[in-house]
């Protein structure tokens, strides 16, 4: 790289003023709510053309005596840092005199959008593709990269530490891990502490496999209920909940769900409906408490009587409108996602791992219609596989940083960046780093603390600053504390919403 990131920050500033965006105020739960971009290098390597780069900024109204700051870095690939913003609000509130800043990784949000034409639309055909060849030039869209990113945060970060000096730490969740540990390993040395939550193994984890990962969780969370005696008694022994749903996956594949098919038309549910539903309902804290109806939605589908579709229609109505609504909870096409920036990324260096070979859409459509629990990523990315212009891999790839110290959170039912995966890569790098498995919890586990469970997000404020929080907060032991009542549900047999299977 011949850009000095250092020289280039230190000549630039951040001139902070109002958030150009609609529906997010300037002021929210005490905090007062601004923006900043900057201009940066296309290309770091040959910086003759320019992008914008942007980050948001939530600073407490009451002023506090230090100066403490953290960086949130959001996933995808492709995710603006606006995803982030209600839920950062909420879970490290103002009072805690944290300052939270979130970036927009080059390509989405108020960053230079990748989109399919100049309006920015993130609808993917093969004209996109032409379009961004046209207006980027082969060269100039391989720089919409993890490493050109990683090279943005460190101007970021430079950039705002010169104007206000004081401790910086890096909470990323989800692809953000990925994105932190390439930036870990070529700035080791900007920030004192570091967390991953929901962690991504740069060595193992591969896009291409993700729906059989994440249907195997589904699997290991439906046999709770086969370990509870008395969610275990609503099933017979050769239909366990696994079964009866991978039967009315099947029945639905073939227009044969009697029970959909009389009563549920209007929402027009088939196999991939129900998959990508539950998928969702398993994947996240904000759904914590509402996964444990799963086994009841199967066992009354597969029952179906006047009880049972009331029930179900309420069900359905209620996720499958929540569903919808977040899905177009837009400002503009990129702002909160960009799938041209999501595709870019994956199809270069996320959709296979090392030593993975090429596979066809044959195989890739045949592992989904496999799955009990999954989202329909996949099709897409497999269908333009051949003509997208990948970017070259770097020396930076399939590398893991030894960057210390650095915590890593994992759940231990997390289906999108599972438990196994990152417990292996805990495993060769436990010089350097600290590994905590979250028990039940799915993806990015500090969102379990919106339904009162407070130890992953302890966890995590302790370690980005230790003199700011009690040491209680850092002892996985006292944290693990209120966790262990949700263990003891499940050996007492009422983790599962037992009441609606009535």
């Amino acid at each position: 790289m011949a850009l000095n990131t250092t020289e280039y920050a230190l000549g630039h500033r951040c001139v902070w003023s109002t958030c150009n965006v609609t529906g997010y105020p300037s002021i929210y739960r005490e905090y007062k709510v601004d923006c900043c971009t900057l201009s940066v290098p296309l290309n770091y390597a040959r910086p003759n053309r320019s992008i914008a780069i942007s980050m948001s900024r939530l600073s407490p109204l009451q002023s506090t005596s230090q100066n403490n700051t953290l960086f949130i870095l959001m996933g995808g690939p492709g995710a603006s840092g606006w995803n982030l913003f209600q839920s950062a609000a909420l879970l490290i509130p103002a009072q805690l005199g944290l300052t939270i800043i979130l970036p927009d990784h080059r390509g989405t949000g108020l960053s230079t959008v990748l989109g399919c034409d100049d309006n920015d639309s993130q609808t993917i055909t093969t004209d996109c593709i032409t379009y961004l060849i046209s207006k980027w030039d082969i060269e100039g869209l391989n720089q919409f990269s993890i490493t050109a990113a990683a090279h943005d945060l460190s101007v970021q970060i430079q950039v705002y530490q010169a104007d206000h000096p004081g401790r910086i730490s890096i909470y990323a969740v989800s692809y953000g891990t990925f994105w932190l540990d390439r930036f870990l390993q070529i700035y080791p040395t900007l920030i004192p502490s570091a967390i991953m939550d929901g962690v991504i193994n740069p060595i193992l984890a591969s896009v291409s496999r993700y729906d059989l990962l994440a249907s195997n969780v589904g699997l290991q969370f439906l046999a709770y209920c086969q370990l509870q005696p008395e969610c275990h008694s609503y099933f017979p022994t050769d239909q366990p909940p696994y079964v009866m749903l991978y039967r009315i996956l099947a029945e639905l594949d073939t227009n044969k769900q009697q029970c959909i098919k009389e009563y549920f038309n209007e929402y027009q549910i088939n196999s991939e409906t129900l998959r990508n539903l539950f998928f969702k309902m398993i994947q996240s804290g904000e759904t914590y408490m509402d996964r444990t109806v799963i086994p009841a939605v199967i066992f009354r589908l597969n029952r179906c009587n006047i009880d049972d579709v009331k029930v179900l229609n309420f069900f359905f109505r209620s996720s499958l409108n929540k569903t919808d609504e977040t899905e177009t909870k837009e400002n503009g096409p990129g702002f909160l996602n960009s799938k041209v920036l999501y595709l870019n990324i994956i199809q270069s260096e996320r959709w296979l791992a090392p030593n993975e070979s090429e596979i066809d859409k044959e195989t890739v459509l045949a592992w989904h219609r496999s799955t009990l629990m999954a989202p329909n990523n996949s099709e897409q990315t497999i269908s333009f596989r051949a003509q997208w212009p990948k970017y070259p891999l770097d020396q930076y790839y399939a590398k893991v940083a030894s960057y210390s110290p650095l915590l890593m959170l994992s759940g231990q039912l997390d289906p999108a960046t599972t438990f196994p995966l990152a417990s292996q890569l805990a495993s060769i790098t436990s010089k350097t780093r600290t590994f905590y498995g979250i028990p039940l919890a799915g993806h990015v586990t500090v969102n379990i603390a919106k339904v009162g469970f407070y130890c992953p997000l302890h966890l995590m404020l302790a370690w980005a600053f230790p003199n700011n929080f009690s040491s209680e907060w850092s002892d996985p032991q006292s944290s693990y504390d209120e966790l262990l009542i949700q263990i003891e549900k499940l050996e007492k047999s009422n983790y599962f919403s037992l009441d609606i299977f009535d």
